[in-house]
């Protein structure tokens, strides 16, 4: 019996998370991740050497990476002075390697070569893309970096997430990947600018629904400053579904509360803990996705995010059954 392929779609630190945990399961991991960063170092670059965003690809690359610890620091090196104050070495690494072969998907092959990881990186598309946010009070805004603070700031919610430019097309080998996986996994991460970012890309939710793929969610623990405030986890399956992701099969829920102390930092910086209801429970049902719950959190006092290990031994559980 073949090993069974997985595909994971997003971006930031909670795909990466999610893929240092599937490594130690399987090799057959296709990372497809978000284009759509315009903050930043990443930000940057783009405006300055005109290439695509390198910033969650680097952080997908180092997460499957089998190189040396050293190699693996080097990588996310942040400079902290001078010219360079604020970018990062990985960025700098992708955007030279764009430079010598004078192509994205070569010097994102290149550097995974380097790093000899596990699996495959894919940017989901190869188009120069920014994000367009319409909120319910009707105002609009351009540039992934600004649309949870212009919602915060107005107290409102995202209604509608689309790209800008229209025209943002799946990358070829992203769409192979998906046609041919076992497993598909959205998430965690920032609900609109990590996950749904992907699946407005033309042909992202056209490949998952013709893919024979089990799609898993991974549901965020907390909410998110703008994006997702007071959001339940129903919230967020109905956003996603709103914006093409009829496709959900599972839903992995944390029901392990974090330490008073821990949650009471994260309030401070107005994000609040996701608890299951039974409203979240019924809807599930009603749309036919099975609920996977249980304690998803990582052990590590200083932070609240999920555990990578748990996560994906429940998601190796559920698809032999």
């Amino acid at each position: 019996m073949r090993n069974k392929k997985f595909v994971v779609i997003g971006g930031g630190t909670g795909v990466s998370n999610i893929l240092r945990g599937l490594k130690l399961f399987t090799s057959e991991i296709t990372a497809i991740v978000t284009m759509a960063d315009d903050g930043g170092g990443s930000g940057l670059l783009r405006r300055e050497m005109g290439i695509l965003p390198p910033g969650d690809l680097r952080n997908a690359l180092v997460a499957l990476a089998n190189s040396s610890s050293s190699m693996e620091k080097l990588l996310q090196f942040r400079f902290k002075r001078g010219p360079l104050e604020g970018q990062n070495f990985g960025n700098l690494l992708i955007a030279s390697l764009t430079e010598i072969y004078q192509d994205f998907e070569t010097a994102i092959y290149e550097a995974a070569k380097v790093l000899n990881i596990s699996g495959r990186v894919f940017p989901v598309t190869l188009d120069n893309v920014h994000l367009e946010a319409e909120f319910e009070n009707s105002n609009r805004c351009i540039g992934e970096s600004k649309i949870g603070e212009v919602a915060f700031r107005e107290k409102t919610r995202i209604k509608r997430l689309s790209n800008f430019p229209r025209r943002a097309q799946i990358f070829s080998r992203a769409e192979e990947a998906i046609l041919d996986a076992d497993a598909i996994i959205l998430g965690p991460g920032s609900l609109y600018t990590s996950v749904i970012s992907n699946l407005i890309v033309k042909g992202v939710p056209e490949a998952i629904r013709k893919s024979s793929a089990r799609v898993y969610y991974i549901g965020n623990i907390m909410t998110e400053k703008g994006e997702t405030d007071s959001y339940s986890i129903s919230d967020h399956i109905r956003a996603i579904k709103d914006h093409g992701g009829d496709f959900i099969d599972r839903v992995l829920i944390n029901t392990k509360v974090p330490e008073a102390e821990l949650l009471k930092r994260y309030e401070e910086k107005n994000q609040t803990y996701i608890d299951i209801s039974k409203e979240d429970m019924d809807y599930l049902k009603s749309e036919n996705m099975k609920a996977i719950m249980g304690n998803f959190i990582n052990d590590d006092q200083d932070c609240i995010r999920h555990s990578s290990i748990r996560i994906c031994g429940k998601i190796m559980e559920d698809l032999d059954s």
